[in-house]
């Protein structure tokens, strides 16, 4: 797979405007939509990732093991299975209206991130340069794009395209770590349209919930999407996916796995990168003949 950006950014003779308004100062119903306001309110657009960047030597990052798991107490709890910002119903990978044409995602990046955090998150989105035809390219005069940013509200993304203009995905300082640049590759993969790898409509084949070690309050992240809401793609249950949450997500004794795998004794999930199956999925969604 080519690791060429597409060289669609050099577009001559266009002139983007902003029109300036005066607007009050929104009632929120709960403090991540307080901190997400607060955070784009004072957005200031960093420099693109430059093509240098994006090509470097990334062999220090995701190399380093670590027996950690996503801290589910500093995620808000207003999020969907931990880290899915809802708007309103739709069914996501099934509805071709949420996918981002032509497979070029538009994206601003905060000024917030550091030296070292640009760095991983050139990692993340070079694994899609590298692995399909999926290209991340700095936002010009795009209706359409991603906003990523430090909300002070974890790590969270809507799911596919919104089509409402910025789109925000959440990448806080805990969110981006050299140990575990599958976290941003993760929430990225949500903004193309995927859902959790646990929640297939035929998960129950594949993983038993032990629902005894989950707060009822939090159950709800468990639950199975239906057949009219996601598709397969046709291709296997996949254990590893860094869209698929360890067994020990949401737990209320963190000894107690609240997965348990039904074939095999697997690892769950990582934070390292895609798997196989991973690759194959964003390709059959966005690069086949058919797409």
């Amino acid at each position: 797979m080519t690791n060429t950006i597409s060289t669609i950014l050099a577009i001559s003779g266009v002139a983007c405007f902003i029109i300036g308004s005066s607007t009050a100062t929104p009632v929120f119903k709960s403090s991540l939509e307080t901190l997400i306001y607060r955070a784009s309110t004072n957005f200031i657009a960093g420099k693109p990732l430059t093509e240098e960047l994006l090509k470097r030597n990334f062999s220090h990052i995701g190399k380093e093991i670590r027996n950690e798991f996503i801290q589910w107490d500093k995620q808000d709890t207003t999020l969907h299975e931990g880290d899915i910002k809802l708007q309103g119903g739709k069914n996501a990978i099934l509805d071709t209206s949420y996918r981002w044409p032509k497979a070029q995602i538009p994206y601003e990046i905060s000024a917030e991130y550091t030296s070292e955090q640009r760095t991983i998150i050139a990692f993340a989105l070079s694994a899609y340069h590298d692995n399909t035809c999926i290209r991340f390219v700095p936002r010009t005069c795009e209706k359409n794009y991603l906003t990523m940013f430090k909300s002070g509200g974890g790590c969270w993304s809507f799911v596919g395209l919104l089509d409402h203009g910025a789109q925000k995905v959440s990448l806080d300082d805990g969110c981006v770590k050299d140990w575990a640049p599958g976290v941003i590759i993760h929430e990225l993969m949500h903004a193309l349209g995927f859902f959790h790898e646990h929640t297939r409509p035929d998960r129950d084949t594949y993983v038993k919930i032990n629902f005894d070690n989950i707060n009822p309050d939090q159950s709800f992240n468990f639950n199975k999407k239906s057949e009219s809401e996601v598709t397969t793609l046709g291709l296997d249950y996949d254990y590893g996916s860094v869209m698929h949450y360890d067994e020990y997500a949401f737990a209320i004794d963190n000894n107690i796995p609240t997965m348990i795998p039904l074939i095999g004794n697997p690892t769950l999930g990582n934070y390292k990168g895609f798997t196989s199956l991973d690759i194959q999925k964003l390709n059959a969604l966005y690069c086949s003949a058919a797409n």
